[in-house]
C-alpha cells in the first residue's frame, strides 16, 4: 500500500473546474484509495468555480468523517483557488446561521405596489 496518493486536478478533471459533478467524480477516485494521506495537486487549474469548491468542501468532510485517520493535502493550487477554497470553507463552518425575520407584503394592485416602493 502507498503511503501517499497524489492526484494531479487537471488530469482527473480540467484546468476549468465548474460543476459539482466533477467535484464528486474528483473525490470518488480517491474513495477507492486505501492510502492515508491524499495530497491533491491543483498545478495549472486555471479557475475554480464556487459551486465546484463548494461541493469538494462537502464531500471532502463526508470522506474525513468516514475516515479519521485521512489527511488531505491541497498543493500548488494558484492564488484564485486557494481564495475560493477559504471563502467556501468560511461559509460552510457555521454552525448554527441567524437568519432574519422579514415582513412579507402583499398588494392587490400595481398602483400600489408602486406607491409601497416609492415611498421605501
Amino acid at each position: 500500500m502507498k503511503a501517499l496518493l497524489q492526484i494531479q486536478v487537471v488530469e482527473e478533471v480540467s484546468r476549468l473546474l465548474n460543476t459539482r459533478e466533477a467535484a464528486t467524480e474528483l473525490m470518488n477516485a480517491v474513495r477507492e484509495s486505501k492510502c492515508k494521506h491524499i495530497e491533491f495537486d491543483f498545478s495549472n487549474v486555471e479557475f475554480m468555480s464556487r459551486s465546484f469548491a463548494d461541493q469538494f468542501y462537502k464531500e471532502k468532510i463526508i470522506f474525513m468523517k468516514n475516515d479519521n485517520d485521512i489527511i488531505i493535502d491541497i498543493t500548488n493550487a494558484n492564488e484564485e483557488v486557494v481564495n475560493m477554497l477559504r471563502t467556501v470553507a468560511n461559509t460552510q463552518n457555521k454552525v448554527k446561521r441567524d437568519y432574519l425575520t422579514l415582513p412579507v407584503f402583499k398588494f392587490s394592485d400595481s398602483e400600489m405596489l408602486s406607491n409601497y416602493l416609492m415611498t421605501v
